[in-house]
């Protein structure tokens, strides 16, 4: 019972994050789950209630979605996970963690001192127009490491802060991607066979507390000013960055 307690408190938490924001539910989410149930029911489990925070998202900030930026990350992210599953074999996680780690803290900082001198008015001045260069590859990258490491998040979303401002369209892109390929990772773990009688027992338990967070975020979420959004975004990368590099760090110090 205490398990699943601790379940439902880790989905409240990781809901709230991921609706605020857009992103960070496995960040928040999985080092508990892994402590309380382990990876190899955490993973599956995060998947599949991972896409109902994601519909939510999507469903809330329906109408500020950019369908020709989403496509510009969906269809190349297709041609990347066959790559990234090759790639899979390499055994190299540590050091692309540790790379994506250092971009995310890197960019994140690098924002938050280049805040004052963009337009704070929650505008962005860069979707006018596709960035078909840009959004093409961090589309494919994302497949490439979605397939390979199961981190297909950084690309997308440092591609979406710097083409989209205003939290809206921000996590409209962001979720229209991740419910896509949520599917993909969703048949990975049916086809591995890890949709297990434990992975739908402790779902009872996450789905209530997913709910909950997702109720508090979207009522938090009215109160939060496009100024204030961005600066919650920049602090989630950080965040995002420092979490990748942490068991990295942890290694070294022990």
């Amino acid at each position: 019972m205490l398990t699943g307690f601790i379940v439902f408190l880790a989905f409240l938490i990781a809901s709230f994050v991921h609706t605020t924001t857009g992103f960070g539910s496995a960040l928040v989410g999985m080092p508990v789950l892994v402590f309380a149930i382990g990876l190899q029911i955490s993973a599956p489990l995060l998947a599949l209630l991972g896409q109902i925070v994601n519909l939510g998202v999507l469903w809330q900030n329906w109408k500020d979605l950019d369908w020709k930026h989403a496509l510009l990350l969906i269809i190349p992210s297709f041609f990347g996970v066959p790559i990234g599953l090759l790639l899979l074999k390499g055994g190299n996680e540590t050091l692309l963690n540790s790379l994506l780690g250092i971009i995310l803290v890197g960019y994140g900082i690098y924002s938050f001192f280049n805040a004052n001198n963009q337009n704070g008015k929650g505008q962005n001045t860069l979707s006018n127009r596709p960035h078909y260069f840009w959004g093409t590859i961090a589309g494919f990258c994302a497949g490439i490491l979605g397939g390979a490491y199961n981190a297909n998040g950084p690309p997308v979303i440092i591609y979406a802060s710097i083409t989209h401002r205003d939290k809206g369209s921000f996590r409209s892109i962001l979720q229209a991607f991740f419910f896509i390929n949520g599917f993909v990772i969703i048949a990975g773990h049916a086809f591995a066979g890890l949709i297990t009688k434990d992975v739908l027992y402790y779902f009872i338990f996450g789905l209530p507390g997913l709910g909950l967070g997702m109720l508090i975020g979207f009522y938090i979420d009215k109160f939060i000013t496009p100024e204030r959004f961005r600066n919650i975004v920049i602090a989630g990368i950080i965040l995002l960055g420092i979490g990748l590099l942490l068991p990295i760090l942890w290694t070294f110090a022990l």
